[in-house]
């Protein structure tokens, strides 16, 4: 596999996606102010989805709210709990199953929740915030604590922040951004049938 870093990349993408990374540190005394977390629900509310469903929801807690941050932290995984408090807000992200449109399973609704997730992280970045998702999270215990209605499902904790204003931090983060890899488009863009690539293997893939 010719895996190359986001730095390596010879191609022109938006400038906000090479700039989105997911930090494990986040500044503890920096809190993001209301306006700006207005902004990034916004942009989630204005993501496509299947029939319009809009199948997401979100559980907010801002570390000024301590009871209500603890119960998000209480279900993470352990690996998890260090480093995603220090971050200003967490969110608990919630898809719902049932489609509204025909009372059926909706099979869109975690693709639609991801798109959601998407937007806000976008909005996030140009605002010089940071979103790490996560998936090390208790989802039976998630369901309980926060009593979710059937058909609904827990599905990624996002920690959001500010990065230290630390230089330390800066030259660390700067190795660890330089160490994204992705795989090449050959070996996930098909053409005709899977595993024939749509792409031809060139220098600007194999970069």
């Amino acid at each position: 596999m010719l895996e190359s870093t986001i730095n390596e990349q010879k191609t022109e993408i938006l400038p906000l996606i090479k700039k989105r990374w997911s930090p494990r540190e986040f500044d503890p005394v920096k809190n993001i102010c209301q306006e700006d977390l207005n902004l990034l629900f916004e942009a989630a509310r204005w993501a496509p989805s299947s029939y319009n469903e809009q199948p997401w929801s979100f559980i907010v807690a801002t570390k000024e709210n301590s009871d209500e941050f603890k119960k998000i932290i209480s279900i993470l995984m352990t690996g998890n709990k260090a480093w995603a408090s220090q971050a200003s807000v967490l969110v608990l992200t919630v898809a719902s199953l049932r489609s509204s449109h025909s009372g059926s399973e909706n099979f869109h609704a975690l693709y639609d929740l991801g798109a959601s997730v998407a937007n806000l992280t976008t909005e996030a970045t140009e605002l010089n915030i940071c979103v790490h998702q996560m998936g090390g999270f208790h989802h039976d215990s998630a369901k309980v604590v926060f009593k979710l209605p059937e058909m609904y499902s827990p599905v990624s904790v996002l920690a959001i922040g500010y990065l230290p204003e630390n230089a330390d931090f800066e030259a660390r983060a700067r190795e660890l951004f330089t160490k994204r890899k992705r795989k090449p488009l050959d070996e996930f863009v098909f053409r005709n049938a899977w595993g024939n690539p749509f792409f031809e293997m060139n220098d600007f893939q194999k970069n």
